[in-house]
């Protein structure tokens, strides 16, 4: 029983979680704007879970955010801040993590988690722990060298501070030996050899410690090394130079991290925003889910006004992060120190939050209270807003292609002959049920200023124009299969059309689990890649899927597990649902 365990615990172990946000995304800025969902998951913690594990989050403000206009644009156009977040972030890891050197099973735990340029921080954060462990707090002060040593790792021309002034302080001061290392090389094989010596002649020195990494939640890391690069801003800046700094900052997957988790955007079309993929490296074990939502960087990040769709994503690292499909599988593995609790009623109270805001802002002001509910749009249907605006359309366009995604290097340059292999990635439930029930394509952004607004009006009429050469209506209904993101990727899910249903009248159920299976003729795609299954609807996603109309909830839930009925399976009921919440 939890209360007995409650008794029983005398370890001190805790949680440490960095929550890094976007790009000009700060939760306590004096200026009231949407929080994304980085600071709403911030919010959304627990302080401590119900075995007495404290949940102590580090919240950082996105790059960007500083005072006066040089900060704000030079941070957010190119990145400028971006090593002293990290060092910031890695020094609150270090100096509050602790081990338990007879007992690891009571080391604490540390979680990542950042949208946009926040989740290139975290990831780079994970990378960094990774390759050279987590400095014991006593040796904090040799942390900037060892940092500039990180950053410089493939630079033949540099030569490692940190084994300099270290060997300098060894002989004179603990009249000890010198220790060095080998010179950095340009070689990405050697560069890896250089850092692991790194790495393990700090641990013997005991100037680091071994640390794992049990989660990495991220929204949409998008650009080479996951930084936009905007052309005019590349061409002012002259940002190869800035962007050859950060070319050897690991923030790929390995052993260390136990789980990642990333929410994509599948309706970005800047160019500069290129989504970031995962890719899971041969013999690396971690547990890798990357899912695909509608809306563009935004939407799935947060900070746009009606966060419907953000909503959504939300729930859904909610449930990551929780571990909640392993506590739902009875598996043995869960355990609570591992994963995060949150206020499981946070996401209702963000979904009447926006039920406000829609009834304000779709309805007309002089209608009935009755008739201002008729504005509160079904899951899935919120706004997605076209990020392509000026003066982004400066910099083009691009697709992005779930599936499909090349390897790049650091300077965005792609191996066309080449797709990302083992990313493991899904389609959201919320994309099917937009697409087949006829929810709207991109609106306008009630924030947008005059420019914007005029540009997003020629856009939305170009589209219009579109959909009228190909045949379909001129409404711009959302569809990513038609000239989109998912061309090529037919859905299966036992119907035949997925266009203009009515999601009262059409609740047909098969008895088959939806998924989308590739068509095109791209012969990289090979075996289990053809296919990107619908992800599982979780818990904290049934308890945000609930507080919509049962009749369409109930559907909803029942297509995505594959029943027959909607009857087929206890937790379709909200009481056998609100039942299982409380034994979280």
């Amino acid at each position: 029983m939890p209360g007995v365990l409650r008794e029983s615990r005398k370890s001190g172990a805790k949680k440490l979680i960095v929550c890094c946000d976007g790009t000009w995304m700060d939760s306590d800025n004096g200026h009231a704007r949407t929080p994304s969902n980085v600071t709403r998951l911030a919010r959304a913690i627990r302080p401590e879970d119900d075995y007495n594990h404290p949940q102590i989050v580090y919240y950082q403000a996105g790059i960007g955010t500083g005072l006066g206009v040089f900060a704000q644009v030079a941070g957010g156009g190119t990145g400028l801040g971006f090593s002293e977040n990290v060092r910031e972030a890695y020094a609150f890891l270090a100096n509050n993590y602790h081990e338990e050197p007879l007992n690891p099973a009571e080391n604490d735990t540390i979680f990542l988690i950042g949208f946009s340029r926040g989740a290139y921080t975290a990831r780079s954060l994970g990378g960094l722990v990774g390759q050279l462990g987590l400095l014991r707090k006593e040796n904090m002060t040799w942390f900037y060298d060892i940092f500039e040593d990180w950053q410089n790792a493939g630079n033949p021309k540099y030569e490692p501070r940190f084994w300099k002034n270290w060997s300098r302080w060894s002989v004179d001061v603990n009249h000890g030996d010198p220790a060095g290392i080998t010179t950095p090389s340009n070689q990405q094989a050697k560069v890896n050899d250089y850092l692991e010596d790194y790495r393990k002649k700090l641990l013997a020195l005991k100037i680091t410690q071994e640390a794992n990494i049990s989660a990495i939640g991220v929204f949409d890391t998008v650009g080479a090394l996951g930084i936009p690069v905007n052309p005019i801003v590349q061409k002012m800046f002259k940002l190869p130079a800035f962007l050859h700094k950060y070319m050897w900052v690991d923030t790929t997957l390995d052993n260390h991290i136990k789980n990642a988790f990333q929410a994509l955007a599948l309706d970005e079309h800047r160019a500069p925003f290129y989504p970031s993929v995962w890719e899971r490296p041969e013999k690396c074990e971690t547990n890798l889910k990357q899912v695909w939502f509608a809306g563009a960087h935004s939407s799935v990040g947060g900070a746009y006004p009606d966060i419907g769709q953000a909503n959504i994503t939300l729930a859904w690292m909610m449930d990551q992060l929780s571990g909640d499909e392993l506590h739902r599988r009875e598996d043995m593995t869960w355990h609570p120190k591992d994963w995060l609790l949150f206020d499981k009623d946070f996401i209702r109270g963000q979904k009447r939050l926006n039920d406000d805001w829609q009834k304000r802002h779709y309805a007309e002001p002089t209608v009935t209270d009755e008739q201002k509910l008729q504005a509160i749009r079904p899951w899935g249907m919120g706004a997605i807003y076209n990020s392509l605006t000026f003066p982004h359309i400066l910099a083009g366009s691009r697709t992005r292609r779930p599936g499909r995604t090349h390897p790049t290097n650091f300077l965005g340059y792609e191996r066309v002959d080449a797709l990302l292999r083992n990313t493991n990635e899904r389609i959201h439930a919320s994309v099917r049920i937009r697409m087949s029930y006829s929810g709207n394509d991109f609106e306008s952004n009630p924030r947008d200023n005059l420019p914007r607004k005029i540009g997003s009006f020629f856009i939305r009429q170009g589209f219009s124009i579109f959909h009228k050469i190909i045949g379909r209506t001129a409404k711009p209904f959302y569809h990513p299969a038609i000239h989109g993101p998912l061309t090529d990727w037919e859905l299966r899910d036992g119907h035949k059309y997925h266009d203009g249903l009515s999601i009262d009248t059409n609740q047909q159920l098969n008895g088959k689990v939806p998924e989308w299976v590739y068509t095109g003729k791209d012969t990289q795609i090979q075996g289990h890649a053809q296919v990107m299954k619908e992800d599982e609807l979780g818990t904290h996603e049934l308890m945000l899927l609930d507080e919509y109309k049962k009749s369409a909830a109930d559907y909803i839930r029942a297509s995505n597990a594959g029943w027959k009925s909607v009857e087929d399976h206890p937790h379709v009921h909200r009481n056998s649902l609100s039942a299982k919440v409380h034994t979280i």
